[in-house]
Formats: structure tokens, sequence, C-alpha cells
């Protein structure tokens, strides 16, 4: 059957879902260490972004060449946002064993706003540094922004990120494969939503991009080219040889009939 044919869609689809799993199993891997989580990270949504693409030759060698590349970046950036993550967690701890009374709710709004700062930098600044070439501080910095001017977009995306967990703990048995399944579903989502978001950003940066076939950047020479190697124009350049050819032609006659003319006269002469 056609459905089963590797190139169908069918099978491309399972394809694209074997290597979405994949990436997930060697990011989880590669996040036991937790000082390595940064660049595990970073490396499973350039991948992704590449397959997404259609520029990925294989998964685990890009996988790992972008966790070499990025790795002292994205180690400066887990050591923050591991620091930044502990002190927050320290203050609601504190908040849950004082009781919410306890505090005033300005600085818990206050809290909850910083809090929410940091999710939405831990969620945008990974991917970040898979697609640009940034300094540390620079990429938490256009991550918070990136963050909330895509707020809906970035909140779904953490919330598909968090959900698998939170089932989980109802159906503990089954913990991990709820897990692939949403980290899938979230990989794909994420990475579609990243590239689209990145290539407008590129476009507001650096311009849209120059078409091979506009004509306002093609030379003259080309033009030239292209004129020649144009079926049309030729068959226009034959007509207009072919019409002046006929036209000539009576002059040819013309003068035929004086020759005659005069060979004929010679003749009677002698």
């Amino acid at each position: 059957m056609d459905i089963f044919r590797y190139d169908s869609d069918f099978m491309q689809a399972l394809g694209r879902i074997a290597d979405l799993a994949w990436l997930n199993i060697l990011c989880a891997i590669c996040c036991f260490p937790i000082f390595t989580a940064g660049a595990a990270v970073t490396a499973k949504y350039y991948t992704a972004m590449k397959l997404e693409r259609g520029q990925a030759p294989g998964v685990t060698k890009t996988f790992f060449r972008a966790f070499k590349e990025n790795f002292l970046q994205d180690l400066k950036v887990t050591v923050i946002l591991i620091l930044i993550c502990a002190f927050f967690a320290y203050d609601w701890l504190y908040i849950y064993k004082q009781g919410v009374g306890s505090l005033s709710p300005v600085v818990i709004g206050m809290l909850s706003m910083f809090t929410a700062m940091i999710l939405i930098i831990t969620f945008c600044v990974f991917p970040m540094i898979a697609r640009f070439e940034m300094k540390t501080f620079d990429s938490l910095r256009n991550a918070l922004v990136f963050g909330i001017i895509h707020l809906p977009r970035v909140a779904l995306g953490i919330f598909l990120a968090v959900i698998p967990f939170v089932i989980s703990i109802w159906y503990f048995k089954w913990a991990w494969l709820i897990w692939l399944f949403f980290a899938c579903i979230a990989l794909y989502y994420n990475s579609r939503f990243f590239i689209k978001s990145f290539d407008k950003l590129e476009e507001r940066t650096f311009g849209p991009k120059e078409t091979a076939g506009d004509p306002e950047y093609v030379l003259d020479d080309e033009k030239s080219d292209e004129e020649d190697s144009d079926p049309e124009s030729q068959e226009e350049e034959s007509e207009i040889d072919e019409s002046e050819d006929e036209v000539e032609e009576p002059e040819n006659d013309e003068e035929e009939d004086s020759t005659e003319e005069e060979t004929g006269e010679e003749t009677e002469e002698e």
C-alpha cells in the first residue's frame, strides 16, 4: 500500500514523531547534571527548529554539536537562573509556612510578578541562544522583552511544559509515557512558534530578504541574457526578418525583369 511507503505523508509523520521523541529523551539524559540543563534545552530547540525547516541531517549529531558549541554561554545562563529561582523558591516556601495572611498583598503581588518574569525568561532564553548570537545579559533581557510581547503564546508553551508533571502525580505508573507524549506536542508547537516569531523579528530588524526574481535587482546584462533566451522574443525577431525579406522580393523581381529585357534587346540588335 502507498501509505506504508517511506516517502508517504504517514511515514514522514511517524519519522517526525520519532525524531521529536528521541530529542526529548536526549535532552532529559543530558539534564541530569542540572548545570548542563541549559545547554541540553538549547540543543533540543536548535535541532527541532532545524528539523522543522528540513535542514537537520541527523538528530543525534546535530544535537551534540549544538550542545558543545553553546555550552559555555548556556552554563552561565543556567547558573544565574538557578540562583534566582532558588531565591524565589525560598520566598514562596517561607510564605507557605507562615501563611498568606502574614504578608501584605502588595508584597505577594510583587513576588508573583517577578516569579512570572523569571518563568518567561527561562522559557524564552534558550531558544534565543539557539538562534541568535548575543551576550549573556543581552540574552536575558531580550528573552524577557520577547516573552512579554508574545505573552499568550508563551503562556501556552509554559502550560504544555508543566502539565505532564501535574498529571503524573495522579498517574505515576504511566508518568514517563505521559511526559513523552506532552513533550513531543510541546516541542512541535514551540519550535514552530519560535521559527515564525524569530523570522518576523529578523525582517523587522534587517528588512525583508531580497528575492532572486525581483526585476528591480536584475542587472542589465542579465536582462539581455533573458531576452536572448526568451522564445517569444526570438519568434518576434524571426517574423520581422521574414517581413523584411518579403518586402525585398519585389525589388529582386524588377531587377530580373530589367535584365531579361536588356538581354532581349541585345539579341534583336544582333
